[in-house]
This record gives structure tokens, C-alpha cells and sequence, in this order.
């Protein structure tokens, strides 16, 4: 059980470490920084995210963004804050983090409390916030927002997002994305990218539905040249189009679309990192008319989401 934890925590870094962390250029919140002491308006922002679970305490868990200006000098200030162990052992441990001191320096706008829901959309509690804490091991450490379920269970070990509260009326009720898997795909979308057939590409397929339009992503890396390219790309009507690319950088290594659209396009939770290596991050990327780009504090302004049907 234990290891499920570490691992799922190991899988979704703390975005405040990562390099999307403040990185969006588009689809920003009205404000610079969501408000953490004010009550939601109907334009304000929400926040949206993976969420993973600690089975040994039965609780839900995402991880927390620094303020911004307040990023690697403040860890050690935060660490000199913890009051109390939740959970210690030999490799990793939980420690507690007072909810006063978590909002001085940590985004904590629309985590009161959060619904969650697996990769299908379909709901599987509600939560609310309990506590902060301070979250390592010996890879990593970092700060995350832990959640009481409403409903009792055995245990979640499937890929699980979670959403401020009250903004699944913003769902697409038809929406549904699986991961397919089509060679013929493959050899096609090389072919229209004039991608080298000599290269080794992996390759990931999400159909959505409705509509048959059809994500993937697309890399290559060559460990003795050090060279790599990643895409993300839309597969519509006989048409590819390119919606992200990364050259001699990090790789696309999984998306979730969600049920949410904006300027015609699902969000997307994305997990990214570097061929090679131990390094992972996952952010919110969202649509701005050619191609998607991370969005701060993977809090969305919900007067750019499209009404759900």
C-alpha cells in the first residue's frame, strides 16, 4: 500500500518545482494570482488537476503551487513550520503544515472542497480539505492539499482528476476520450507530418467523442545523437494538425481530455518529461486558437469555458 503512495506521488511532481510552474501564456485567471480570501464570483477562477490517493489513511491528495515570488528560498521557511507527523517512515513521510502558515505562501484558492473524478469523467466522491502537508521521500519532496472523502471505499489506484467544487455543470455531458490503438494511424500521421520513417517513434492515440477526432502524441529520441521531438497532434477529417511541439526538449508522455472545452477544444491535463530520466511533471494546457499552452496555477477563468450541453 505504501508504495502505491510514493509512487503515484513520484508520478505527479510539485508543479511549484516543475517548468510550467507560472509558465502559461495564455488563458490566465483575471487576476495574476487567484484570491485564497475571498468567496468565489461566477467569473473567478477554479482550479483542476490530478489527484492522487493515499491508501494507508484512506485520504485524496494534489499538489500545491508556491505563490508567486515565493518558490525554492521558501521551502526551508515552510519546513520550519511543521508541527506534527501524520505518517513516518524508513524511505518517506507526511508531515502536517498549519493551515495559516500553508496560506501565506502557497495557492490555496478552490480547494475548499473538490469533486473528483476518474479518466471515464465519472464521479467518484466529493472532498474536502483537511490539511497541508510536507510530502517526501528520497527522490522529492513537496507540499500537497489532502482531502476527506464524503464516501467510503477500499482502495483508488486508477487515474483520478479533481475540480473546484461545483464547476462540473461546465461538463460536456457527451464527452467521452479512449485510448486506441491503430498502426495504420501510425504510419499515416508519419507520413502527413513528413516525419523520418527511420526513426523510432512511440506514438499514443485518445479518440473523442462525439465527433471521431482523434489526439496523439508523437516522439522520438536517439541517445547517441542526444536529439528529440515531441508533438501533440489533432487528427480530424483527413487533416493533422499540430497543437504542440517540443525540439531537443521534454516529451509528451500522457494526456487526459477533459470534458471541459475551451475555443473548441478540451482541456488537458498533460504529464511531461525528459527521455532518459526519472523526471516528471504534469500541468493544465488549454486551447488559445492554434495550439495549446500550460495554464497558470492549473486554475482556469470560467468566463473562457465554453457552456457545458
Amino acid at each position: 500500500m505504501v508504495l502505491i503512495a510514493v509512487a503515484c506521488a513520484c508520478a505527479h511532481q510539485d508543479p511549484g518545482k516543475n517548468l510550467m510552474n507560472s509558465s502559461g501564456k495564455m488563458l490566465k485567471p483575471t487576476k495574476a494570482e487567484p484570491a485564497d480570501d475571498v468567496a468565489q464570483s461566477p467569473d473567478s477562477s477554479f482550479y483542476i488537476g490530478y489527484v492522487d490517493y493515499f491508501p494507508e489513511t484512506r485520504e485524496f491528495y494534489t499538489s500545491l503551487y508556491y505563490r508567486k515570488g515565493h518558490e525554492y528560498p521558501d521551502e526551508e521557511l515552510l519546513e520550519s513550520k511543521l508541527d506534527s507527523v501524520i505518517v513516518l517512515d524508513e524511505d518517506w513521510g507526511r508531515e502536517r503544515l498549519p493551515m495559516e502558515e500553508a496560506k501565506k505562501l502557497l495557492v490555496m484558492s478552490g480547494l475548499d472542497t473538490i469533486t473528483i473524478y476518474n479518466r471515464q469523467n465519472h464521479l467518484v466522491c466529493n472532498a474536502a480539505l483537511t490539511r497541508v502537508e510536507y510530502l517526501w521521500n528520497g527522490l522529492e519532496s513537496f507540499f500537497i492539499g489532502v482531502f476527506k472523502p464524503d464516501a467510503k471505499f477500499l482502495q483508488q489506484t486508477e487515474e483520478l482528476y479533481g475540480i473546484s467544487a461545483g464547476h462540473n455543470r461546465l461538463f460536456r455531458k457527451s464527452f467521452d476520450c479512449r485510448e486506441i490503438h491503430d498502426e495504420g494511424l501510425n504510419v499515416n500521421l508519419i507520413e502527413k507530418l513528413h516525419l523520418d520513417p527511420a526513426l523510432n517513434w512511440d506514438m499514443r492515440h485518445f479518440r473523442m467523442k462525439p465527433g471521431n477526432c482523434v489526439f496523439s502524441l508523437i516522439s522520438s529520441y536517439s541517445i547517441d545523437s542526444n536529439e528529440g521531438q515531441s508533438y501533440i497532434t489533432s487528427f480530424e477529417n483527413d487533416e493533422v494538425k499540430v497543437l504542440n511541439r517540443e525540439v531537443n526538449n521534454y516529451h509528451f508522455l500522457n494526456i487526459l481530455p477533459l470534458p471541459i472545452e475551451v475555443h473548441g477544444k478540451p482541456l488537458l491535463l498533460v504529464t511531461a518529461g525528459y527521455p532518459s530520466s526519472d523526471v516528471l511533471w504534469d500541468f493544465l494546457a488549454g486551447f488559445d486558437g492554434s495550439g495549446y499552452e500550460a495554464i497558470d496555477y492549473n486554475r482556469i477563468d470560467m468566463g473562457l469555458v465554453s457552456a457545458g450541453q
